[in-house]
């Protein structure tokens, strides 16, 4: 294989070395020297990305040989089961891959010659300097599929089938040798080894390697060498739009810039426009290129917006690996780009995408069963990907084996909703979606760094109201999520961050079954601190996470603040907690910035009776007024119906009912009179009453606006305060509206303020409301809709679960008639 003919210029940077195309053929031809094969024979490279990890695979190529390139993170079982598998003549590696592989070998007892990088370090110098042609129909390279079900598979690629896509690339004249190429991923993948190593190397490019993989190092290396070519997966783009639109956010200008840029879609002005950023990347970006699974069609626009081209390819190992291609002055969003020359792609009938020609794969090694699964007897290989071809183009529509089909038939591709909803917040980290008991259900890995900054202490309720739902109300019935799971680690991924969907299942039972035992700390505080939460619920643990593991709510975190202010004299506000989220590091806190230490319990009382300097609503006069005109409306529109206005006490009490709509708190408003309306609270989520009209409207409306991140012990005092006063207060345990119609679990804020403030409740059930005016719509249809008052419940002699339990059990009987 003949490179360049200019010998001085520099192939490969790695650090501060550079490696000259004259010193990087002849060092690989040095290094085939000590390699002892014959024609055929297999050698196994286990290494990290680095020049000699490229040495080697050129010294096998020179030699006729089969390169087995290995994932350096392998576990020594997998790294057993490779060797097992492949039974290679020599294994290559770096020092650092010493002390796995001498331990791996000691368990297989097998005599397998291991050969490091110092010792194959002999020159050549002789006068043909250039690689070996070989062979084309001959195995090149054996790489290991991850294996979704059973043990991995070697696929086996010939130096045809890399050859093809050679040849099928050279056509979009994407390579040149005036490029620059960082490569940040994993050398064994096939992607990153063709288009970020051989590719360039072959058309006379230069080769940036990096010796450690962090966002400063990619930056420092995008500067450094003036980078043309950036070889990524979605997730790496992905981190990197977020944080420039970041920026762009914080600034008026910027976005006002951002906003110009994305109506001039010319890309020299929008490189102008944002000269700073391309700036920050070297000044040198010729293209973006992703591939490994699909990106998100908004990051490739918002790519282009600022003057940035991000092209992606589709492919997979057995491919060698590219199907198709983006042409990269014709990028259309959304799409894996144009079938490459040679390349035969046709749809089945059920839309699987099927490939025939010159890089498919020679077979599994010594697989022939796999081989016959995979490629039928017309030679078409069958990608297991569903797609569809539209003028050219070619669009992934999702996996076959991923695909969701739910019980009423209807088919999800979880990628498509993965990919909205991911894109719409910088809550979320990782998601995955599956069907888990009949339902689509989010697998969530929160952002904990953006969450720590925004000092969201209520991640659950935050990322169900904020996200999900916003989501929800947009979306089809049948692709609403409903229910979600938050996980404190991140998800099960390959080496390049394609998500292994199929270990999803096993993450949600070991979230909900697993507790890892940890050593505990033998200090005071931890102890009091562990106390007073495994008395409230159950056993924990100092890596427990207190909302995810531990399974606080808002009120619990309340309790919690107050037992320690009384205890230690700290007063914890929603920063701290939320930069101590664990058991142990908020116990560690305490010890450090205790004031005082003794034991007391919690006193809800004195919690309640703390004075508030927050300001009250000043009257009731918009409701009367919306009662006064909506009458007749509801009559005539709703059929509105009310019941049990009866067991509506005199003295203060706690309304408490399901919340099925927006209506809700009009249909309480109607049923009551003028003068008990007068005297009634609402309590509401401030985020419905934060701007403009609704904001006077919640003065003069008797409204008590919750922020379930910030002051919620001060929204629990302006309660106890508006029902000592002799008020009422309308509450909705569930705390949110309903997203199917079902009753939903209630909280306990009502059923602790009855209790602790001897306030009766009065159950109310609405019914009809949800068809009227589901979650998500606009316009309230014309349904029947009835309200009922129960028989006011005495806390004198219940406790708080007794409170919930009847209060709940009024309303579901009723409704379920």
């Amino acid at each position: 294989m003949e490179f360049i003919k200019d010998f001085n210029k520099t192939a490969i940077i790695f650090g501060d070395e550079k490696i000259s195309y004259e010193e990087f053929i002849r060092k690989s031809k040095g290094y085939s020297k000590a390699i002892d094969i014959e024609h055929g024979e297999r050698v196994m490279i286990f290494s990290e990305n680095r020049p000699e990890l490229l040495y080697s695979f050129f010294a096998i190529w020179e030699k006729g040989g089969t390169c087995i390139n290995i994932d350096f993170s392998s576990s020594e079982d997998e790294l057993e089961f490779f060797i097992k598998d492949s039974k290679p003549s020599y294994i290559i590696s770096s020092k650092d891959g010493i002390k796995k592989l001498q331990s791996t070998l000691n368990k297989l007892k097998e005599n397998i010659d291991t050969l490091y990088f110092d010792s194959l370090n002999h020159r050549y110098d002789g006068e043909n300097v250039f690689i070996k042609t070989p062979d084309l129909s001959d195995p090149c390279i054996i790489l290991y599929t991850s294996g979704t079900t059973g043990d991995p598979k070697g696929v086996v690629l010939t130096y045809k089938n890399l050859e093809s896509n050679f040849s099928g690339l050279k056509d979009y004249n994407i390579f040149t040798k005036n490029d620059i190429v960082l490569d940040i991923l994993p050398l064994h993948h096939i992607f990153p080894l063709i288009g970020a190593a051989i590719m360039p190397l072959h058309v006379g490019a230069t080769v940036v390697i990096l010796k450690e993989l962090s966002l400063v190092s990619i930056k420092k290396a995008l500067q450094e060498n003036s980078v043309s070519m950036l070889v990524a997966v979605p997730k790496f783009y992905n981190i990197l739009f977020k944080g420039v639109m970041e920026k762009i956010d914080d600034s008026r200008l910027a976005k006002f810039i951002y906003s110009i840029a994305k109506k001039v879609p010319r890309k020299g002005f929008r490189k102008l426009a944002f000269k700073k950023i391309h700036k920050a990347f070297g000044g040198n970006i010729k293209l973006f290129i992703s591939g490994g699974a699909k990106i998100d069609p908004n990051i490739v626009r918002g790519f282009q917006i600022m003057g940035f081209d991000l092209i992606e390819g589709y492919g997979m190992t057995e491919c060698a690996p590219m199907i198709s291609f983006t042409p990269p002055k014709k990028i259309v969003p959304g799409s894996a780009g144009k079938v490459l020359k040679g390349c035969e792609v046709k749809i089945a009938d059920d839309g699987e995408i099927l490939v025939k020609g010159p890089n498919i794969m020679k077979g599994y090694f010594e697989n022939p069963e796999a081989t016959n699964e995979i490629i039928g007897e017309d030679g078409w290989l069958h990608t297991g990907d569903l797609g569809e071809m539209k003028n050219g183009y070619l669009f992934i529509t999702g996996r076959k084996k991923e695909m969701i089909v739910l019980p009423s038939g209807k088919n999800i591709n979880p990628i498509d909703l993965e990919l909205e909803i991911m894109s719409s917040t910088e809550l979320i980290e990782e998601m995955g979606i599956i069907e888990h008991n009949n339902i689509l259900t989010a697998i969530i890995y929160p952002n904990f760094k953006k969450i720590k900054e925004l000092g969201i202490n209520n991640i659950m309720e935050t990322i169900k109201l904020k996200v999900i739902d916003k989501y929800n109300a947009k979306a089809p019935s049948y692709k609403k999520i409903l229910s979600i799971k938050l996980v404190k680690t991140e998800l099960p991924k390959t080496r390049i961050g394609k998500l292994k969907r199929f270990k999803l299942k096993d993450l949600l039972k070991e979230f909900e079954n697993t507790h890892h035992k940890t050593e505990e700390p033998g200090y005071t505080e931890y102890k009091a601190l562990k106390k007073f939460l495994k008395k409230r619920k159950g056993d924990v643990l100092p890596d427990h996470h207190l909302e995810l593991d531990v399974g606080l709510d808002s009120l619990d975190i309340v309790e919690l603040f107050s037992f320690i202010e009384e205890n230690f004299g700290i007063r914890i506000d929603e920063k701290i907690f939320s930069e101590n989220p664990t058991v142990g590091a908020l116990a560690e806190f305490i010890n450090k910035n205790k004031t005082k230490a003794k034991a007391s319990n919690t006193n809800w009382k004195s919690i309640l009776k703390l004075k508030s300097e927050t300001e009250f609503p000043k009257s009731a006069i918009f409701l009367s007024l919306i009662k006064l005109f909506s009458v007749p409306a509801f009559k005539l529109y709703f059929r509105f119906e009310k019941s049990g206005l009866e067991n509506i006490p005199k003295s203060p009490c706690i309304f408490a009912g399901n919340h099925q709509s927006f209506l809700d708190g009009l249909m309480v408003n109607n049923a009551l009179t003028f003068s008990t309306g007068s005297n009634t609270f609402y309590l509401a989520k401030i985020k419905h009453f934060e701007k403009g009209i609704l904001k006077h409207l919640s003065k003069n409306a008797n409204i008590l606006t919750v922020d379930i991140n910030k002051n919620l012990t001060e929204s629990l005092q302006k309660t106890a305060k508006i029902l000592s006063d002799g008020k009422n207060v309308v509450i909705f345990p569930e705390g949110m509206r309903t997203r199917d119609g079902k009753l939903n679990e209630f909280k306990k804020t009502f059923a602790m303020l009855s209790k602790e403030l001897n306030v009766p409740v009065v159950p109310f059930a609405i019914k009809g409301s949800y068809s009227a005016f589901p979650f998500g719509t606009k316009i309230p249809k014309p349904k029947k809709i009835s309200i009922k008052f129960f028989k006011k419940i005495d806390p004198n002699r219940l406790e708080i679960n007794e409170i919930i339990k009847q209060t709940m059990e009024d309303i579901r009987n009723w409704i379920s008639k």
